[in-house]
């Protein structure tokens, strides 16, 4: 083993990068808390996925800093959030990130509020590879993201378990969310589109 390989094994590169992202969304003035709903039921559900999308480490890192930074446009505009979240992400060097990897970023970032632009791949010399890897984790940050429409976590009780054709998101709350499930039907038909399985909602009320 070399001492650069003992380096790596020891130290773990993932958590700079993280905590700099962080400090971006702190920066732009992004909400920890619903930042950190999404961060956490996305990741869930790329683990559950993982068999479906045979992605890697990587890009489930990938997934967590574009869900911490799904918002930070909002601090140039509220009605345009999608382009000034891609041009923030694209204007700000992240160390640790290739250029090609921060773009990931801020396409899944860009297509979380955005319809998605099927001809990107070949508009944006972005090559085959890397437009699958965009597409499926902006299906997962649209749901992930959809379930806090609100940013009241009131769905903060949530479980990812794949059943069959099935993603099923079972949450235990009291109460009323029908603004989350709204914005999760539009979302589900993109993921469905994607995944080839059909994500579905199951609220567990407390007793």
């Amino acid at each position: 083993i070399t001492m650069t390989s003992f380096v790596e094994i020891c130290y773990n590169f993932d958590e700079d990068i993280l905590n700099e992202v962080r400090g971006i969304s702190k920066r732009y003035k992004g909400n920890t808390v619903h930042i950190q709903f999404v961060r956490s039921l996305a990741v869930q559900i790329f683990d559950v996925t993982k068999k479906i999308h045979g992605l890697s480490k990587r890009e489930r890192l990938i997934l967590e800093l574009a869900a911490m930074l799904h918002d930070c446009g909002k601090y140039i505009s509220m009605s345009d959030v999608a382009e000034c979240s891609y041009r923030i992400i694209m204007a700000t060097e992240i160390i640790g990130l290739s250029h090609r990897e921060r773009e990931i970023v801020a396409n899944i970032v860009r297509y979380n509020h955005l319809e998605f632009d099927y001809s990107m791949e070949n508009s944006e010399g972005i090559d085959r590879e890397e437009y699958l890897t965009i597409v499926k984790l902006t299906a997962i940050l649209q749901i992930a993201n959809a379930l806090d429409r609100s940013h009241k976590q009131k769905c903060r009780d949530i479980k990812a378990v794949r059943k069959d054709d099935k993603l099923i998101l079972t949450i235990t709350t009291n109460e009323d969310i029908t603004l989350e499930r709204g914005l999760f039907g539009s979302r589900a038909e993109f993921f469905r589109e994607v995944y080839s399985i059909e994500p579905v909602i199951r609220q567990k009320r407390i007793l």
